[in-house]
Formats: C-alpha cells, sequence, structure tokens
C-alpha cells in the first residue's frame, strides 16, 4: 500500500497517543429550547474536543461529513483556510517546538489532518462513513492519507461536485468543482441510502415502478445453456405463435413456441446464454410465483413475442441510484446569499442540498449520529434538521468550530434559525466550550 511521508508525521502520531483529553463545559447562554437536546455545538481545538468525545461516543458515530481546510493560502475569507492560521501554528508549535515554523504549507497541512482523521475513525461505528470535501490541491494527499488511516479496500467513491457558479474570474483555468472522498469504517457493512441523483430525469426507467430486462445474454461470461420453460410458464401477451429464429438470434429453439391464454401451451427448450438462470429456475419451482431476489424485490419472468425471457421486479417505494458527479445541487452563491438573508455572513459555504444528498446516499439510518469536525457556518448540521423535517427521522449532529467568533455568530446563529423555523417539539441546541485539560 502507498503510504504519504512528510516532516511532522511521526511527531504527530505519537503526540496523538499522550494527549490529554479537553473539558466540554456548557454555555447556557448560547443553548437554545430543550435543556437535555441532543444537538451539539462545540467551541474549541477539534482534536481535543474529539478526545473528550472517545469515552462515551468511540465506536457509535455513523457518519463524519467535514469539510477541511482546503489549504488554498487565502486569508482574506472570514476564516483562514490555510494551515497557518495562529491556532494551529500554535498547536503544531506544542507537537513539533520550533520546527513547525520550518515546515512546508502541505506539511503543516497534513500534520494538521492526519491526526484528526485517526481520531474520526476510532469514533466511527463499523457500518460508519466518513466523507472529506476538498479540492484539486490537496485531493491526491488527502486520497492516500485516508487509504492509510481507513484502508484501501474501504475506499467508496469519489463525488465530484459541479459548482456551477460564477465562472466570471481571471483565472487562465476556470475550476468548476470540488471533490467529496467517500471511506467506510468497514466497506463490507456499508448499506446505501435510497436515493435518487437530481440528474435523473422524470422520464427515466429508474422513475418506474418495476424494474424489466432480459436474462437472455450470450458471450464469454455467459456460457451458452439450455433452459426448458414448461407448459404454463406465463407470457407478456395472450395468444400466438413464434417461429424457430434465423441464425445469429437468440435465444434458439427448434420447435415454435405456443402461447394460448397467457401462457405456454406446450413445453419449449431455449438455448441461450443467461444472466439469472438459477433465478428462472427457482420462479419455475415455484409454480409461476413471484420469488425475492437477495435484495428483497419480488421477482417474476415471463416470455416476449420474440421468445427473449424478461425479468420483471417490483421497485422499491423509494429507488436508489447514486451517481459520483454531484449537478444540479447548488452553488456556494446561492448558500452564500441564503445565509445573508439570516444576516449572517460566511464565505463559500456548501450548499444544503450537497450535503443533505451525500447524508441521504451515503447513511442510510434515520437515526444516525452524524459528526463534522469542521463545522464552519453549520451546512451538515443543517442538512441533519431539514432531512429530519422531510422524514420524520430522529438523527442528531455534532459540530466543532475552532474560531469563538464564527462558531458564536454564525454557526451558532444560523442553527438557532434552523431550529425556529422547523419547530420540533423538544428540539433544542446545547451549545459547549471546550476547556484545555487541566
Amino acid at each position: 500500500m502507498a503510504t504519504l511521508e512528510w516532516e511532522g508525521k511521526h511527531a504527530v502520531a505519537a503526540w496523538l497517543e499522550r494527549m490529554r483529553a479537553g473539558t466540554l463545559r456548557p454555555d447556557p447562554a448560547l443553548s437554545c429550547g430543550a435543556a437535555d437536546a441532543r444537538d451539539w455545538i462545540i467551541q474549541g481545538d477539534n482534536l481535543a474536543a474529539l478526545a473528550a468525545l472517545m469515552p462515551d461516543l468511540a465506536g457509535r458515530v455513523d457518519m463524519v461529513l467535514t469539510d477541511p481546510p482546503y489549504n488554498t493560502g487565502r486569508r482574506d475569507w472570514l476564516y483562514d483556510d490555510s494551515a497557518s492560521d495562529p491556532a494551529v501554528l500554535h498547536w503544531l508549535e506544542t507537537v513539533l517546538g520550533a520546527e513547525a515554523r520550518t515546515l512546508s504549507r502541505q506539511d503543516r497541512w497534513l500534520c494538521l489532518i492526519y491526526p484528526r482523521l485517526i481520531m474520526l475513525r476510532r469514533l466511527l461505528a463499523e457500518h460508519g462513513v466518513i466523507a472529506c470535501c476538498i479540492n484539486d490541491r490537496e485531493y491526491p494527499r488527502l486520497r492516500l492519507l485516508m487509504e492509510e488511516v481507513f484502508g484501501p479496500e474501504n475506499f467508496l467513491a469519489t463525488f465530484v461536485w459541479v459548482n456551477t457558479g460564477n465562472m466570471d474570474n481571471h483565472s487562465r483555468i476556470k475550476t468548476n468543482h470540488e471533490y467529496v472522498v467517500a471511506f467506510a469504517r468497514d466497506a463490507r457493512r456499508f448499506v446505501p441510502g435510497r436515493v435518487l441523483a437530481p440528474q435523473v430525469g422524470a422520464r427515466s426507467k429508474l422513475r418506474r415502478p418495476v424494474i424489466r430486462n432480459t436474462i437472455v445474454k450470450n458471450g464469454p461470461r455467459n456460457p451458452v445453456s439450455d433452459l426448458v420453460l414448461p407448459a404454463g410458464f406465463p407470457a407478456s401477451f395472450d395468444t400466438g405463435d413464434i417461429s424457430p429464429p434465423a441464425a445469429g438470434f437468440w435465444p434458439r429453439f427448434t420447435t415454435p413456441i405456443i402461447v394460448r391464454g397467457g401462457r405456454l401451451a406446450r413445453p419449449v427448450t431455449l438455448r441461450s446464454g443467461w444472466s439469472s438462470r438459477r433465478q428462472c429456475a427457482a420462479f419455475i419451482a415455484g409454480g409461476f410465483r413471484d420469488i425475492r431476489d437477495r435484495r428483497g424485490l419480488k421477482t417474476r419472468f415471463y416470455l416476449t413475442p420474440s421468445g427473449a425471457v424478461f425479468m420483471e421486479k417490483d421497485r422499491d417505494a423509494q429507488a436508489s441510484h447514486i451517481l459520483t458527479v454531484l449537478e444540479g445541487m447548488g452553488t456556494v452563491q446561492q448558500a452564500a446569499a441564503g445565509l445573508a438573508r439570516q444576516g449572517v455572513r460566511f464565505d463559500y459555504p456548501k450548499p444544503v442540498p450537497l450535503v443533505r444528498y451525500l447524508l441521504s446516499a451515503l447513511c442510510a439510518r434515520p437515526d444516525a449520529l452524524v459528526l463534522d469536525a469542521f463545522g464552519g457556518s453549520g451546512t451538515t448540521a443543517q442538512a441533519v434538521m431539514d432531512l429530519n423535517a422531510t422524514d420524520g427521522g430522529s438523527r442528531r449532529f455534532i459540530v466543532m468550530e475552532l474560531d469563538e467568533r464564527i462558531a458564536t455568530t454564525v454557526t451558532r446563529t444560523r442553527l438557532a434559525h434552523a431550529l425556529a423555523r422547523h419547530g420540533r417539539p423538544g428540539g433544542g441546541l446545547r451549545f459547549f466550550r471546550l476547556a484545555s485539560a487541566s
């Protein structure tokens, strides 16, 4: 397995094992709603905050969806998105000493992200998923870093979000996409949500109540064999005779197929490659009654006028079609304008529809615990609240924000607005400040 090496890697990993967790102290003045609310904002260093959660929540977080610094070096935003923020530099100096200020920007960024990924993995449940937003500058390093922490076998997907916002800038090459890298704690236990990508049109077959496909396949992956259809096998038409096909057409049969009253009048042997031969045999053995496939979908088989055999499945009440290219999910400009209408200013917030889709696609549990270690404006938390309002779920969130000004005037303000808008009985929001370990 390929791994990354950089200045400070082993020092931050060793420090992680001897660090002391901070203490979470509630701030009643900034909390609202129910006193025992399960939705939390934590203001303070997220590494110490993650350590503070460890005794109670290790192995219990269902989904981590976070937006770490992109390390572009921009410092003219409301926040510093590089690894040169004074608080980050102070932490690095605590761990590395004077060496911290000699590191390259990429080394500092890796020293920041690596131990936090390790802690997030410890908090994830066995079925849990982590999704990290990133740009193309740090994507290669983040991907390798996540492979090292979570294992390459647990990689799920890299989503490409097409951010179709304002492209009237003066860059030589206009970048209109970002990435979301998703890993499972254990890919064997990952259960995708039931969502349709926004670009699936209204007339798509994915929106039909049934799934229909021919099981007639011929090629090297489907060796040719005989399939005997007995008398009584269903047909999609009421009456007709089908003559043996010309050479080159499949399936092949040598005697006419006779259908009366929507059923085969006599047995017929079809020769072809087959995609679902065993399932068809089970359907025949069961007296032509619907069987269940591995996903529990009701399944049946029938003849068509061409002599082909089709398989038909009843689609789930809510279909699932998850695509890795994410389009039509809003822009940062739209998201920022929405916050401005609430009196909240934040540079480049993620659109709620994007985050809501990722939560729905990657975490099927309606009672999930969702964690965002780089909370920023609180988009992940609002997406959780919106999903609960939509489907009646009981998801909860924990978001962390280092900058006190952002945590109190942006994150908390935005989520208090969302709480009031949804007005769920018993709802609330608890605000915690992280106190250093004594």
